[in-house]
């Protein structure tokens, strides 16, 4: 068996990356949706693709992964692998929804590993033959600059109580036994900064607010800058066979002003009927859509309710796992799965039809996914909530992100506006240069 490759003197990724800001397909994952200690850069694809929406591109994915050979073993613990990466947007074909579902093709990437201070390059066997240098040429690259302060800012596009009345609305649907629960999110817009740029806003809020899924993505016209805590759906080998995992986010409380403040509105989290209730109706979901790619059987619940406390809130987090079918790939998974069951509700397609009636407009990248599929079956995606869509207009950047809540037969309209509020603060604060 091939050696891995030696490592490479390390260089930050945010530093690395910097030159790429406004490359095609360039793609950095700030952290591995774990305990956050390797990133990867992908840039300069063999092939890219620009569909019309998440079913499209996961067919081409699937043919492109079977052209792709394996290469020297990647480092021990590197989740990264050679393969395919890009974003699915959340709608398909909408007019004015944004970018489009896109992906790439891509041969080789640097792996960044934060507590060995030390990167990898780790390449498919055939790879071609041009990139390699330009690749490794980012590690000697000067020193950028430090980021902007920002000063930009985005509103609410509608008046704060017509949230509370289209929570009203699901609630009165859910009466008539529609659904049981609707994720409904409020839309904010806005631009940048004059002179500012969408990469300095994810350095910004790298360092403020730290997320396990944080990505940026370039697109023609559009820069994805994500600061996602939440996973869609992994797939990894074991000794057991290839093992799938869901951990979607139910339930919200705001942080506390002061340690005792906090501490309570954690406790009153874990203790509310509501929020386990509605994590629960997106447990079973989720379940269901495993259970479409899984061994029967297989599917399990072994964590349910742990609170997870990021920067602005605290969240109830679940997880969900299950064994592959053997004749099942990683993006047959992803197509199971997609879009989470946390961002649109239960019944998953009886709640997606309200959210489009409710809403009134298309999501676009909002609560798609960025996702990578490796040559040697694995498989991560997020679910892309905290997340920017950034504009390229003459003269700057426009931005717009959603942020939302679930609706149940027991949500109050005042406090679910609160909860998006909550959700919005790192976002807002990071746009006006804000951050604490």
């Amino acid at each position: 068996m091939a050696k891995p490759l030696p490592s490479l003197p390390w260089r930050h990724p945010l530093d690395a990356f910097h030159s790429l800001r406004d490359t095609p397909l360039a793609l950095l994952l700030l952290g591995d949706g774990e305990n956050g200690r390797w990133s990867a850069i992908f840039v300069h694809p063999r092939s890219r693709e620009l569909a019309a929406g998440a079913g499209d591109a996961l067919a081409r994915a699937r043919t492109w992964l079977e052209g792709l050979r394996p290469g020297a073993p990647a480092p021990e613990g590197a989740p990264f692998h050679p393969g395919i990466a890009g974003i699915l947007g959340y709608d398909a074909g909408c007019p004015g929804s944004g970018p489009p579902s896109a992906l790439g093709l891509y041969d080789r990437i640097l792996a960044f590993d934060h507590e060995a201070r030390a990167v990898h390059l780790i390449e498919a066997q055939n790879a071609a033959p041009d990139g390699r240098e330009a690749l490794l040429a980012l590690l000697d690259a000067p020193r950028p600059p430090p980021p902007l302060p920002g000063a930009g800012g985005v509103e609410d596009v509608e008046p704060r109580e017509a949230f509370g009345g289209k929570v009203e609305a699901v609630r009165a649907r859910i009466a008539c036994g529609e659904f049981y629960q609707a994720n409904i999110s409020r839309r904010f817009e806005g631009r940048l900064g004059d002179g500012d740029h969408p990469f300095d806003l994810f350095r910004r809020l790298a360092r403020s607010s730290p997320a396990a899924f944080a990505a940026y993505l370039r697109l023609p016209g559009f820069a994805i800058v994500s600061n996602s805590p939440e996973r869609l759906v992994r797939v990894r080998n074991t000794p057991e066979g290839r093992l799938a995992l869901t951990s979607p986010i139910k339930g919200t409380a705001p942080r506390g002003h002061t340690p005792e403040a906090d501490a309570l509105n954690a406790r009153g989290l874990l203790a509310s009927e509501k929020d386990r209730a509605e994590n629960l109706m997106i447990v079973d979901l989720m379940r269901n859509d495993l259970s479409r790619a899984c061994r029967p059987g297989s599917v399990r619940t072994p964590r349910l309710f742990e609170l997870k406390t990021l920067p602005n809130v605290h969240h109830l987090v679940s997880h969900v796992e299950g064994v592959l079918e053997p004749e099942r790939t990683a993006i047959d998974l992803l197509e199971a799965c997609f879009p989470a069951g946390s961002i649109t509700g239960a019944p998953k397609l009886r709640a997606m039809d309200a959210i489009r009636q409710i809403e009134g407009s298309p999501r676009g990248a909002d609560y798609g996914s960025i996702f990578r599929a490796g040559t040697d079956g694995s498989l991560d995606s997020s679910v892309l909530i905290r997340t920017a869509t950034c504009h390229e207009r003459p003269g700057g950047w426009s931005v717009a992100f959603r942020v939302g809540c679930g609706i149940t037969s027991d949500s109050d309209p005042e406090a679910e506006t609160r909860e998006t509020e909550a959700k919005a603060l790192r976002l807002v604060q990071a746009i006006a240069g804000t951050c604490p």
